[in-house]
């Protein structure tokens, strides 16, 4: 096996080096130096590609819950846990896939766990006010989160001072949940075009969180309220409140004695907590709609994926 994938690196090299040498990179130097960075990143491309995508099950409160599990470095002695929650109406694999290429750089463990709903394709969570039949059966999902942590712990070589966990829409409203909850086992948290609901509880603990939200998003509006779109209006039980609601009760949480503003670009503005116990930041992405930020994406201009990842491996507990 090694001795075929030394003739196949090879092979790639000589093929490379002929088309490089078109390209004007006629030296041995100019040409080899490229080709060798190409051949690398083929390489860890078709590893990445071969690593394998676990689904597991998990018995929660008698009810069969479904997670996905990437693991790229299953010999590590300890590692970051990153927990990824599909908004409603998605699934497990979508979300995995946001992270799988920071995890495959970065080494963490990363899981993605299903909502309820009709399929495996389509899942919701209870997030107090929203969504569906999770709210509806009275799905306790934060239990389930923690029940899910407690088995990773067990059966997985998990740092448990850089637990994360990342949320987008009906999942980041889970997150916010799980932070006001979970304080003082969470390393960091990161929400996507989230919404909190009234009168949440107290938080527990200071929680370092970072927050991302288009003002075009018609979904999960920044002023809140009932989404305009007819299927989500119906998943809510509660309004939602506008984005400044979690930005202040953050403040408050993380006992940050202001916020500063920073105009990155035309597109993005971010606010950051100063004097904090533990760091907030809220990225507003001026004409970003309900969807994943993505750099590609004209409308985003910031990657959430490497952007989240950032922010929590600054960060333990």
């Amino acid at each position: 096996m090694f001795e075929n994938k030394v003739k196949t690196r090879s092979s790639q090299r000589r093929i490379l080096l002929a088309i490089l040498a078109t390209l004007g990179l006629s030296t041995a130097t100019q040409a080899g130096w490229v080709t060798d960075k190409i051949v690398t990143h083929i390489q860890q491309s078709i590893r990445y590609h071969q690593l394998p995508i676990v689904h597991k099950r998990l018995n929660v409160d008698q009810r069969v819950r479904s997670f996905e599990l990437f693991n790229p470095n299953p010999n590590a002695q300890s590692q970051p846990l990153v927990i990824a929650l599909h908004g409603g109406g998605g699934n497990s694999s979508q979300m995995i896939k946001r992270f799988q290429a920071q995890a495959e750089a970065h080494g963490f463990l990363l899981v993605a766990p299903q909502g309820i709903g009709p399929s495996e394709k389509k899942g919701v969570w209870n997030s107090g006010g929203c969504c569906g039949d999770a709210v509806q059966q009275q799905v306790d999902d934060v239990r389930f989160i923690q029940q899910l942590i407690a088995y990773l712990k067990q059966h997985y070589a998990i740092d448990s001072t850089r637990i994360y966990i990342a949320g987008f829409s009906n999942g980041g409203m889970l997150t916010y949940q799980l932070a006001e909850q979970m304080g003082t086992q969470l390393a960091a948290v990161a929400v996507v075009s989230g919404a909190m609901f009234e009168q949440p509880p107290v938080a527990k603990a200071p929680v370092p969180i970072l927050m991302i939200h288009g003002t075009r998003d018609h979904v999960v509006p920044v002023a809140g309220g009932v989404s305009s779109i007819g299927f989500v209006a119906k998943a809510q039980t509660k309004a939602f409140e506008p984005v400044q609601f979690p930005l202040q009760y953050w403040k408050a949480a993380n006992q940050c004695q202001t916020l500063s503003e920073e105009v990155m670009s035309k597109q993005v503005t971010r606010l950051k907590g100063e004097g904090c116990a533990a760091d907030l930041m809220f990225y507003q992405l001026a004409k970003g709609h309900h969807v994943w930020p993505a750099s590609t994406n004209p409308h985003d201009r910031v990657d959430a994926s490497t952007l989240i990842w950032s922010f929590f491996e600054r960060h333990h507990r």
